[in-house]
């Protein structure tokens, strides 16, 4: 199993007194889909046949398993190039006996390798443990149990996932999620079910997030964040609110995977019916809420300047592009002109801190980012804002 560490790395490259420093996982882009909606009568690939015709080609599905899961023929999870995120519950005592170890031994082994697997024991938790069903303790041993037995698969497509009610987050629940929570070594990635947006006031999901702060808690264990479901019931505001919605989780969280709750037996949450919704999320998983020119804003620092080095940060947004950027620096009076290597973006808007070393104390520089169209060569397809700074004296 590969442990994905979510902290931002730093990727450098030199060359001519330029460094570029990035996030490491900005490239990869947020996955949206949904959980499928299997109506009275449809076999799951009927129903995911009709999702994919709500909201374009799902790149990613949200399966729920109330026992063991399934083997890997199973329709829910037989589903070549997509993403699966993947729930399975067992008694957390009968796990710490031992008597799920061969059957999961066996499932992890035989998991596909071409495509990312979110797997989760005993999705949501908490009052699972709150009804006296297991104790905390047992849950978190289990999952470690769960854990190392995914590890032995070898299978870096294999992602521990944790999802747990963002409820939990909120002061007015009383709870710790660290009471859920099987350790770093144990998790890849941490997900949360979203619900509970104040409708009457369009609650935007910042302001959400501040009071259950699921990015925050996520990025202190150094995971990815993921919302495993999402859940709107105000149907007049919900198409606006679902487009700001997926913009924070791409822009802001850089949400590994998002997956609308649209299962059966939720009229509140589910979007069938709703078209101004259906098409909202639909813009959302097909990528085209995101598209358009991409878009390229500097600022200063955060360093202040020094007599020899200037810094400088640009937020990138992609939208949808692939393209190369590189630091372009120069002295106000147009000499003095150096630009650092080109690096590949993709996917996700991320923040790009450049530095340039070996100035002249007390002289006036200007600074920007350029997107090329070719890692070499090519042309200059935008231009970040210029911004100005002056170096320290000596």
């Amino acid at each position: 199993m590969k442990r994905l560490v979510a902290v931002l790395a730093t990727v450098a490259s030199v060359l001519i007194g330029f460094a570029l420093q990035t996030p490491a996982r900005a490239s990869t882009p947020t996955l949206f889909g949904a959980s499928i909606h299997q109506a009275s009568g449809q076999t799951f690939p009927q129903a995911l046949a009709a999702a994919d015709a709500r909201y374009g080609t799902l790149p990613i599905v949200r399966v729920f398993y109330s026992g063991a899961p399934a083997g890997w023929t199973d329709s829910k999870l037989n589903t070549p190039g997509r993403s699966t995120v993947v729930s399975f519950k067992y008694d957390a005592d009968a796990v710490l006996a031992g008597t799920a170890d061969a059957y999961l031994r066996s499932w992890f082994a035989s998991a596909p390798r071409d495509r990312d697997v979110f797997w989760c024991f005993y999705h949501e938790p908490e009052e699972n443990i709150r009804n006296g069903e297991f104790t905390a303790a047992a849950y978190r041993a289990a999952w470690q149990r769960i854990a190392r037995l995914a590890d032995e698969a070898g299978n870096p497509r294999l992602f521990a996932t944790t999802i747990l009610m963002d409820w939990t987050l909120d002061p007015k629940s009383g709870r710790n999620w660290r009471d859920y929570y099987p350790g770093s070594a144990y998790v890849d990635v941490m997900a949360w079910d979203v619900y509970n947006f104040d409708m009457a006031k369009s609650e935007t999901m910042a302001q959400h997030n501040a009071k259950r702060p699921g990015l925050e808690v996520a990025r202190s264990e150094g995971k990815p964040y993921a919302v495993a479901e999402l859940g709107l019931d105000d149907h007049a505001n919900r198409p606006a609110m679902l487009r700001e919605v997926a913009r924070w989780l791409r822009g802001t969280a850089e949400a590994r995977f998002v997956t609308y709750f649209d299962a059966t037996g939720w009229p509140e949450y589910d979007l069938i019916g709703d078209t101004g919704s259906i098409q909202a999320w639909r813009e959302a998983v097909t990528g085209t809420l995101f598209s358009g020119t991409p878009v390229m804003t500097t600022s200063a620092g955060p360093a202040a300047p020094t007599a020899t080095k200037i810094q400088w940060t640009t937020r990138v947004d992609p939208a949808r592009h692939s393209g190369w950027v590189s630091c372009a620096s120069w002295r106000t009076d147009g000499s003095d002109f150096a630009e650092g290597p080109r690096r590949a973006v993709s996917g996700n808007p991320e923040t790009i801190t450049c530095d340039r070393d070996g100035l002249q104390p007390k002289t006036s520089y200007q600074t920007r980012l350029k997107w090329w169209d070719a890692q070499s060569g090519g042309s200059v397809l935008y231009k970040s804002d210029a911004v100005g700074q002056v170096t320290a004296a000596a």
